[in-house]
């Protein structure tokens, strides 16, 4: 039996800001998208018919409502490709806090049920599948290891990121849920967004400090004044001797950036000494192979 493997990365992102809110509902954002090296590993099998979804973890569903799930059902839909096919996910990004593992397993699905059904999909055309799943899913198909995203993240601008940064993920304990998030904005939301380009020139440059004075999570503010835990942890971050932390995603992972895996490694050890319940994990940039 033919079975396809394959390594479904994390994200964080290192800019976002929401802007207006549109008419369907949603808001437009301006983001910049990086993988890194934290996976899930998805394998894919033929089986007769439906779809079957097994993972060890207790928080993964195992039904429709798993992305993963939606994926493999909505391609073989689209394609009118009969059988079904059996999911297995070993789980390692944590769930709900804005690394992006749902959305990146189920790109991982489009891409290894187009292999191994032999489907003929061009990525332009898992693209297209891949918005109708979630804003961030498409990212994940696309290939790049940075990208910046906007309208609701999905349209898409490659970046070739040559740098290779090691990152401090630290995790609280509790979970907070992107559309939760959005309803709890009560910022004024941005009308024209800030720059992009600086950003990306801090970064490019090794600039931590201007990068942790101009990165911006519109975020952020809200989950600070909900959770006290996010002050302790970037706090925690920069007397370890971070320069730049953030929130990713709608949270609550923050993030910590170091310039060599030494200093990453010192760092985490420094965090687990606190004692506080906290999930610390040292990654870098995802190597495109």
């Amino acid at each position: 039996m033919q079975i396809i493997n394959l390594k479904a990365p994390a994200k964080i992102n290192l800019h976002l800001d929401v802007l207006a809110k549109r008419r369907d509902g949603f808001h437009d954002i301006e983001t910049i998208f990086e993988k890194i090296g934290l996976c899930d590993e998805i394998s894919l099998s033929r089986q007769r018919q439906g779809i079957t979804v097994f993972c060890r973890h207790k928080d993964v569903p195992k039904d429709a409502s798993n992305l993963g799930f939606r994926a493999a059902r909505l391609l073989l839909a689209k394609t009118g490709c009969a059988g079904g096919v059996r999911i297995k996910i070993v789980k390692r990004i944590p769930v709900a806090c804005g690394l992006g593992g749902g959305s990146s397993d189920a790109a991982s699905v489009l891409l290894g049920l187009n292999e191994l059904l032999g489907l003929k999909q061009t990525r332009p055309q898992l693209l297209k599948i891949a918005k109708e799943l979630g804003a961030d899913v498409p990212f994940f198909i696309l290939g790049q290891t940075g990208a910046i995203g906007r309208g609701k993240g999905d349209i898409l601008t490659p970046l070739r990121v040559e740098r290779k940064s090691w990152y401090i993920l630290v995790i609280p304990e509790f979970r907070v849920f992107t559309p939760m998030m959005y309803k709890a904005l009560r910022i004024a939301l941005t009308k024209v967004p800030r720059s992009v380009k600086i950003v990306l020139h801090a970064l490019k440059t090794g600039n931590l400090t201007a990068f942790d004075k101009y990165s911006y999570n519109s975020f952020e503010p809200v989950l600070i004044k909900k959770y006290r835990e996010i002050s302790k942890i970037k706090k925690a971050l920069k007397s370890c001797g971070v320069n730049a932390a953030k929130v990713s995603g709608s949270g609550p992972c923050v993030f910590g950036i170091a310039r060599t895996r030494k200093e990453a490694m010192d760092i985490s050890k420094k965090l687990r000494a606190t004692g506080e319940a906290w999930r610390v994990i040292v990654t870098k940039t995802y190597q495109n192979h």
